[in-house]
């Protein structure tokens, strides 16, 4: 067989896997970021997310229950992460937008030094709660592969949205779905 065909035969075979793979996974390749969900044994849509004990940017200790009763957005991040530090400004302005009807934004960073955190926060004009996570404890209760990783709260603590990658939190559809569950 000469190496045109070989190649030929190649090519088919990875075409008929990627048609297989998308025909498989065609919930995820059809529905926007924000909704997926991403296969994590330890975040179920709907049920209620493992409490987090983390502190804050001053060094106070929370608990993540302490915030029932508000709709949270846990927000994993990085001042190392480009799309991170691109969706802080739409975390910002949904925070301004919504706090007064209970919304709080949580936002997490892994593994970074207090000053370089406070750094960002002066740089962005941040007024959300920050915390710590130089361990990643929190990361690793909540089995977080990749930043910006985001999990939005009901009132009672549920989960109701997971994704990973950057959003426009105060726009569109991801404002729409914050404003549903105020």
């Amino acid at each position: 067989m000469n190496t045109r065909k070989l190649f030929g035969l190649f090519g088919l075979g990875v075409l008929i896997l990627a048609v297989f793979f998308f025909y498989l996974n065609k919930e995820v390749v059809n529905s926007s970021r924000i909704e997926r969900d991403f296969p994590n044994p330890v975040l179920k849509t709907g049920t209620l997310a493992p409490d987090l004990e983390i502190t804050d940017i001053e060094g106070k200790t929370h608990k993540l229950s302490e915030y029932r009763g508000k709709v949270v957005l846990l927000n994993f991040w990085a001042t190392w992460c480009p799309p991170c530090l691109a969706e802080m400004p739409s975390l910002e302005a949904a925070y301004t937008k919504l706090r007064d009807q209970g919304f709080e934004v949580l936002a997490i960073n892994l593994d970074e030094q207090p000053k370089t955190v406070h750094k960002l926060i002066q740089e962005h004009k941040l007024s959300f709660k920050i915390f710590l996570d130089p361990q990643g404890k929190a990361a690793h209760a909540y089995l977080v592969y990749g930043l910006p990783y985001t999990i939005v709260l009901d009132r009672e603590g549920k989960i109701q949205y997971k994704g990973f990658g950057g959003h426009e939190w105060d726009q569109g559809k991801e404002l729409e779905k914050l404003k549903a569950l105020l």
